[in-house]
Formats: C-alpha cells, sequence, structure tokens
C-alpha cells in the first residue's frame, strides 16, 4: 500500500553539484511512539536532529536527539525520560570544533523555568543550570557569539496581561554576563529568533500583538550591542486578521540579517495578491537593502530559513488550504534566492492519499557537501490508520533534487511497507504498471512525461537474464511492453536513464 506525494517546482536556474549522497528516509525511533523533528544541527559527519516523543500513556512528551551520517544511516540516539511537568528542547547549537552540543528550552515542576544544557557529542548531559527572573517561562532561541559565548533568547509574561523577551549571555560554563528585557515587545510576544553579527552584536526579530484582542500581529526588529545595551526598536509591519507565527533572522555573510515574515491572506484569498510570505535583507542599523515578496497567496507561510555559505537563502513553509478548488490541497515547499533576492527554485509538496495532512519542513540547513537536509514528521495512514507519526528527513543536493538532474515538475514518492518487517520506507517514483499480474501486454503509465537522457525500460528474470529492452522516447507518457513468448513468471521491470536505473518494479506473468 503506498502514499503519493508530489512535488511540484519552477527552476529558474541549475545549482546542481555533482557527487553529493541524496536520500528521504523516514525513521520509527521509538518502535511505535510518534515522533516528529523540530530542527537540525550540521556537523560535518552528518546531522543532529531535535526530536519529540510521546513517552508515557499520559501523552508526556520527552525530547530525543537523534545522529545520522551523511547517508542517512541512523548512528544512534537519546530520549530524555523525565518525571516533571515539563522537561522540552526547543533549539541546539554546536560549539565550532564539534565537541559540545548546547541546548536551551523549558524546565517545569511547580515553577516554569528556561534553561541551558551543555552535551558532549554522544548526548549525555555535562550540565544544566536555570534562570529566574519573575515571569521567564522558556528558553526559545540558542546562538554561540565569536568569542564562545552563549545568546539565548528567552520568553515571558502573563497569559491576558502581558509578554516580553528578554535576551541573555552566558560564558561556556552557563555562568550569566548580562541579560537585557526588550524595552518595546509588549502585549503577546512571541517567537524571538537571535542573530549574532560578526562585531557579536546581536539581533532579534519577534512578534506581537499590538493592541491586545484586536485580532492584529506586528513584526519587530531589536539591536543589542555585544555588552546587552539596546541600540534601536523598530516596527516593520502590522497585519489584521493575522493567525501566522514567523519570526525568522540569520546573520548574512555580507554583514546584516535576513529576516522572514508571512503575511496571512488565507482569509481573504486573492484580495490581496501582493501579500505573502516574503524575506527582507536588513543592514546592520534596520535599514531595508531589499524584499521579496512571493506574489502567491498559496504558499501562506515560512516556517525557517537558512543562509548557505554562498549566501544564498534556503527556506522552507506551508501552504493550507483555502477551498478554492478540487486541487487547492494543503502543500509544503522548498525554496532557493540569491543573496540579491532573485528567485531560483521553488518546489511544493503535496500528499495525494490525504492531502490535508501534508505537513511542511519544520527546519531547513545546508549539510556540510553543500546539499540541503529538511526535516518533518510524515505519516501514513494507508499503512497504519492509528496516527503514527515517524520522523522525515530529506537530503538533496543544491539544486533540491532527490534525483540529481531532476526535471520533471512533479516529482512523485511514496512511503512503503516493507514486507515481513512491519517497517516503511520512502523512494522516488516514476512509473506504474498494470495490468499486474499480466496475461498480455503490460501497460507502463509515467507519471510525468520523460526528459531523462536515454530513457529504457528493461525486464529481467530471476537469473538476472535481460529478456526485454525496449527504447522511449522523450516527451511519451505511456509504453506497452509485450510478454508474448515468455513463460510464466516472477520478472523484475526497470526504468532507467543513461543506464542509471531509476525505479524497479516487480511484475507477475500469468498464463
Amino acid at each position: 500500500m503506498k502514499k503519493l506525494i508530489f512535488l511540484f517546482f519552477s527552476v529558474a536556474t541549475s545549482l546542481l553539484l555533482i557527487g553529493q549522497p541524496t536520500f528521504h528516509n523516514i525513521y520509527d525511533i521509538t518502535n511505535g511512539f510518534s515522533e516528529n523533528a523540530f530542527n537540525m544541527v550540521v556537523v560535518q559527519d552528518g546531522l543532529y536532529l531535535n526530536c519529540g516523543t510521546w513517552c508515557s500513556e499520559d501523552f508526556k512528551s520527552c525530547p530525543i536527539l537523534f545522529k545520522v551520517n551523511n547517508n542517512g544511516d541512523s548512528l544512534w540516539h537519546r530520549q530524555y525520560d523525565h518525571n516533571l511537568a515539563d522537561y522540552s528542547i526547543w533549539d541546539y547549537v554546536i560549539d565550532p570544533n564539534e565537541e559540545y552540543l548546547y541546548a536551551c528550552g523549558r524546565i517545569a515542576d511547580e515553577d516554569q523555568l528556561p534553561f541551558i544544557v551543555k552535551m558532549n557529542e554522544w548526548g549525555d548531559t555535562l550540565w544544566l543550570k536555570t534562570y529566574y527572573e519573575p515571569y521567564w517561562d522558556v528558553a526559545f532561541d540558542i546562538e554561540q557569539d565569536h568569542d564562545g559565548n552563549l545568546v539565548v533568547s528567552i520568553n515571558g509574561g502573563s497569559f491576558g496581561e502581558f509578554g516580553n523577551w528578554s535576551v541573555i549571555k552566558t560564558d561556556t560554563a552557563g555562568q550569566m554576563l548580562w541579560s537585557t528585557t526588550i524595552e518595546d515587545t509588549i502585549d503577546y510576544t512571541y517567537y524571538g529568533r537571535i542573530a549574532v553579527l560578526e562585531d557579536n552584536s546581536i539581533m532579534m526579530a519577534n512578534y506581537f500583538a499590538p493592541p491586545l484582542g484586536e485580532g492584529k500581529r506586528a513584526y519587530s526588529v531589536a539591536k543589542l550591542n555585544a555588552d546587552g545595551e539596546q541600540e534601536w526598536w523598530r516596527e516593520y509591519d502590522v497585519l489584521e486578521n493575522s493567525s501566522t507565527h514567523p519570526s525568522l533572522i540569520a546573520a548574512h555573510p555580507n554583514g546584516g540579517v535576513i529576516t522572514g515574515w508571512a503575511f496571512d491572506t488565507l482569509r481573504q484569498p486573492g484580495v490581496h495578491p501582493d501579500e505573502g510570505p516574503f524575506l527582507r535583507y536588513l543592514d546592520a542599523d534596520g535599514e531595508i537593502i531589499w524584499e521579496y515578496r512571493y506574489l502567491d497567496y498559496r504558499s501562506a507561510e515560512i516556517t525557517n530559513l537558512t543562509i548557505a555559505e554562498n549566501g544564498d537563502i534556503i527556506m522552507c513553509g506551508s501552504a493550507p488550504s483555502t477551498s478554492i478548488g478540487p486541487d487547492d490541497a494543503e502543500r509544503a515547499w522548498l525554496a532557493r534566492v540569491t543573496s540579491e533576492g532573485e528567485l531560483l527554485w521553488r518546489r511544493y509538496y503535496r500528499g495525494l492519499n490525504l492531502p490535508t495532512h501534508t505537513k511542511p519542513f519544520n527546519a531547513v540547513v545546508e549539510t556540510s557537501d553543500g546539499g540541503i537536509a529538511a526535516c518533518t514528521d510524515i505519516q501514513d495512514f494507508s499503512i497504519t490508520p492509528i496516527p503514527d507519526p515517524d520522523v522525515w528527513l530529506v537530503k538533496t543536493d543544491a539544486d533540491g533534487c532527490i534525483t540529481p538532474g531532476c526535471q520533471d515538475s512533479l516529482i512523485y514518492v511514496s512511503v512503503e511497507e516493507i514486507p515481513g518487517t512491519g517497517e516503511t520506507a520512502l523512494r522516488e517514483v516514476f512509473f506504474k504498471a498494470y495490468p499486474n499480474p499480466a496475461r498480455g501486454p503490460i501497460q507502463v503509465e509515467f507519471l510525468n512525461a520523460i526528459r531523462y537522457e536515454e530513457p529504457a525500460l528493461r525486464l529481467f528474470n530471476l537469473q538476472g537474464q535481460q529478456v526485454l529492452h525496449q527504447r522511449l522516447q522523450r516527451g511519451a507518457q505511456s509504453a506497452e511492453l509485450s510478454t508474448s513468448g515468455l513463460p510464466s513468471g516472477l520478472y523484475i521491470l526497470q526504468y532507467s536513464s543513461a543506464g542509471r536505473v531509476l525505479q524497479q518494479e516487480k511484475v507477475v506473468k500469468v498464463e
């Protein structure tokens, strides 16, 4: 049984790097409990994934640190069980020597306290320190400055009364050097992310609701110097009826920061066609260098972004259904733009069997070889009707391709059950063959018009002998294979391009 997901994209230019390993895997880390992957840390030999799972019958959540190598192989995971009301890890960062991980989050029993924890490269806890000020709640984002100190954003407040953001700096032993509350963050402020500039100054992006109860949302950026003194705070946009939540920021290698916001146009689709998620490039003084708008009300929300080594911006997001038409289902997307804001490519993902359960990627990073990794969770209800999402990790080349040189406008991914194991796996799908079993010719239907070089179909018996070879025409979308003269039995049907196998399927010939 299969769940098909397709990826629709437009490509403005090719960024293909040869030799990058690509994969798209699902991981049932806890063997039956729901898991999700929230963000990632890149190292030379692979990726650390910050995951979470239900770890008790009363749906208590426990964090998981999960390590994979550059080929996507699972290396190990550490699940941090607890007897507290809450122990959640929101973000990770790794030191430049890749020896220690630092994480931040919230610990709660009677009180809710932000914390920083230091771990070794195997996820063993070396120390954990909590921080207290009245109304402090959670440590949301963590970065390391160029002197090795830790910079953390902390959210706090009293629900229904006020909320604010603070920034703290500690040394690598967790001793606080200073803390600053952003003066102009007021009612209901959320999702404060930070970026450390070359001079160790700090810029923080967040959104808030001014005034309370009017359904509005404003986006702002504040700047602190390296000693924690606030230099300025600036409001950039005030939106009406917005239900989106991103406030993204990342330091750019050319100076300044890239910020990511989202105008929510889903409530009145098409009324404001020039609004949607967009990027701003701000200099160190908060002045706008350029803006990039999506001009697409369907790309309603940007969920994360990262800056590539060459200065390109890679981002991911979600596109909820607006219920306009039959093809208007939920989608997820990835996109890449240059450091000047020029769109290179944008791709959309959508689940065909259960489109309402398509989820966006939670995070995207550039890998050590220049490729792209994105993570989220995925659930195949056709295989397991009881909700049990697993971690989904996609590793593409720099052009966003799972199969290098991808040219199709629709890329299908199948979640399939591995016979006899109870596990599932992902693979890219290019065609379907029917009838199967076949008494006569086998019809091959390609999901997209053939665009690959030297396309061909080959049929092999179980002894590995080729019994049929049929060349295909580029642009074709179907083919017919004659089974005349072949004995009954099991065969392997391969679809290849210039000798490289793209997909193979088992087919059965019967009398």
